[in-house]
């Protein structure tokens, strides 16, 4: 049985508060697929009332329903306006004060990631929210209809009322998320590790093609596309039937081949082309790959 903490204050003026609707999930964290929501609720407030500085202990998304104010995160001083977007990240510092002239009204809702999950989007996922101790941005994505709908089937009687809950609640970290990379100029695509199966594979390939006397491990080519090493490697090999490594070790054992038969480049010449360690780990790597050393490769060409 979820706990849940709730704090109402309406009608009456309290401290500043008009109203204050606060559901806390702080001893039986609600799972909301990807994330375990910890607080949602929604705050009005008169000009001047202030919220202590606090340690975030959750991520928190706050959005600006209607009013003014400002927070201070990490010793620094934001503004905010009706439709403004204010992720914070955990471990800052953090205060909230309404503004000097009329009502501050805010939604918010505080999750952490589950740690137990080690999916690629969840992981990327978690990087649009950790790297800074705050994110103020234009809200894209009309999140309020979710922030609003999210409250209030809290209070609803309605079938499976906590269930839609979690949808909407899983839903506000995702379009938030979505908000971050417009901001940040990122694509879905390159944060969250996702490729079509034809263009990824493309997009590899002819990376490899390119890059294939300085390339050495995979590793590298997951950092220059923007792709986590674990995701690279298993949908390469997913898509081709060989793991991405053994691809670079033919590609530059294809590329030697060329080399010995045309360069007139030594053994040892090429080695340093292809930034091998040296010849003996060329030759090791050429043999795996044609079945034959490169001396007697060079050798036979020549009969």
């Amino acid at each position: 049985m979820l706990r849940m903490n709730r704090e109402i204050f309406s009608s009456s003026v309290q401290g500043g508060k008009r109203f204050h609707i606060d559901h806390g999930f702080w001893d039986s964290p609600l799972p909301c697929g990807m994330v375990e929501l910890y607080q949602l609720g929604e705050l009005c407030c008169e000009h001047g009332f202030q919220i202590e500085a606090h340690e975030q202990k959750v991520y928190e998304i706050i959005y600006v329903i209607s009013g003014s104010g400002s927070s201070t995160i990490a010793g620094e001083t934001v503004f905010l306006k009706e439709g403004s977007l204010l992720v914070n990240s955990v471990g800052h510092v953090h205060s909230m004060a309404a503004g000097e002239t009329d009502l501050f009204r805010y939604a918010y809702l505080g999750f952490l990631f589950r740690s137990s999950a080690e999916e690629p989007e969840l992981q990327a996922l978690q990087r649009c929210y950790k790297y800074q101790p705050y994110y103020l941005i234009p809200d894209q994505n009309n999140i309020i209809y979710p922030f609003l709908q999210s409250i209030g089937e809290l209070y609803s009687s309605d079938l499976l009322n906590l269930q839609m809950v979690k949808n909407y609640c899983e839903q506000l970290v995702i379009l938030t998320a979505r908000n971050l990379l417009r901001q940040n100029g990122e694509t879905s695509e390159k944060l969250l590790g996702r490729m079509s199966s034809t263009h990824g594979v493309y997009d590899v390939i002819r990376y490899v093609e390119e890059n294939v006397c300085t390339l050495r491990q995979v590793v590298e080519v997951a950092s220059a596309l923007g792709y986590g090493y674990s995701y690279l490697s298993h949908f390469f090999k997913e898509r081709t039937g060989i793991s991405l490594q053994k691809y670079i070790s033919y590609k530059k054992a294809e590329y030697a081949a060329r080399l010995l038969k045309c360069s007139g480049l030594s053994v040892t010449e090429i080695s340093v082309r292809l930034c091998y360690e040296s010849p003996q780990a060329f030759s090791k790597a050429f043999k795996r790959v044609m079945g034959i050393s490169p001396s007697l490769y060079v050798g036979k060409g020549s009969q």
